[in-house]
């Protein structure tokens, strides 16, 4: 016997005092109902309505079973009240991953304007340059940099990314500046390694549409973006960065790009969340807000004065259709 249907059978006949009156409810024929009915005062063993041919009434034993029921029934209707609520209005806990120097700088100082815009959403933000699992340690949304995600995730393509080589003036006028990529060899470049694997970052360059990666050597290996641009402010090595790193300093005259003809934009910024289906709504209006205010961000998009990066985003674009990417 189905305990819970045979309970919500029992729930509407005493609430509406006849078989016929329930059935009507539940869409089912009286007959149906009176079946129900009878194989739960079996399966009790004690009867629950007192039968006439004129009225339906609850036992003494109805009564007090009615009135047990009725409580969790309760509990249980507005349990799913809330999460037809919840669908309809952001609302719940959020967990967010996203990389540490990103994090802060672009998405932290757009909080206040979301949590006002959606005040019933609580957020946890994990900031973890190591790309942790999003489904294994249970974020909703994950802002990942680089290459194509993880195939199981769905990814919000936010922006391409200019890989951009940087010094400071003091470090290009003693050292000169490089113009292609044999220069490189000449010059004491900064390594990034991966925290999680070790290994190192291969710079990357586009010539003629086609991605160049290059190993270099210097004096100076990080383990961390923003060290590696601090050491390139300091003028202890020429680097290449995002885009989104080094804008504020070149602005500032702290440090130039060279070699800005190669520019690569073989890596994206993505927002990836889990599930295709059933997205919560805290998930969705969170996805959108980041898109909203992080897409066309001049810091993010980072072109820099008579640089036009339109043609290799297409083809870039062009090149990841085509590969089902």
């Amino acid at each position: 016997m189905d305990t819970l249907k045979a309970l919500m059978v029992f729930m509407t006949t005493a609430e509406n005092g006849s078989f016929s009156d329930a059935a009507r409810k539940l869409g089912v024929s009286p007959a149906a109902i009176s079946q129900s009915i009878a194989r739960l005062e079996q399966e009790l063993e004690v009867r629950l309505f007192n039968r006439t041919t004129r009225q339906l009434t609850l036992t003494e034993d109805g009564r007090r079973f009615y009135a047990q029921c009725r409580g969790p029934v309760n509990n249980l209707d507005t349990a799913i009240s809330q999460l037809k609520a919840s669908r309809d209005e952001p609302a719940g806990h959020l967990r967010v991953s996203m990389p540490n120097s990103f994090g802060r700088r672009f998405i932290l100082p757009l909080m206040g304007e979301f949590c006002e815009r959606y005040p019933k959403i609580k957020v946890f933000f994990g900031l973890d340059d190591h790309f942790s699992d999003l489904i294994e340690d249970g974020y909703d949304v994950g802002v990942r940099i680089g290459m194509m995600p993880d195939s199981r995730m769905v990814a919000r393509h936010l922006a391409y990314i200019p890989l951009y080589v940087v010094a400071s003036p003091a470090y290009l006028a003693a050292h000169g500046r490089p113009t292609k990529v044999e220069d490189l060899s000449e010059q004491d470049c900064i390594n990034f390694q991966f925290p999680t694997s070790g290994r190192l970052y291969k710079w990357e360059f586009d010539r003629n549409g086609e991605r160049v990666p290059v190993e270099v050597q210097g004096t100076y290996t990080l383990n961390e973006m923003e060290a590696v641009c601090e050491i390139a402010r300091l003028g202890l090595g020429i680097a290449q960065l995002p885009g989104h790193e080094v804008m504020p300093y070149i602005r500032a005259g702290e440090l130039e790009a060279v070699m800005t003809d190669m520019v690569s934009l073989e890596r994206s910024i993505y927002i990836c969340f889990p599930h295709r289906d059933h997205i919560a709504p805290r998930t969705r209006v969170f996805v959108d807000f980041l898109v909203e205010k992080l897409a066309d961000h001049p810091d993010i998009v980072a072109e820099l004065p008579g640089l036009d990066f339109s043609a290799k985003r297409k083809a870039h674009q062009e090149r990841l259709d085509e590969t089902g990417a």
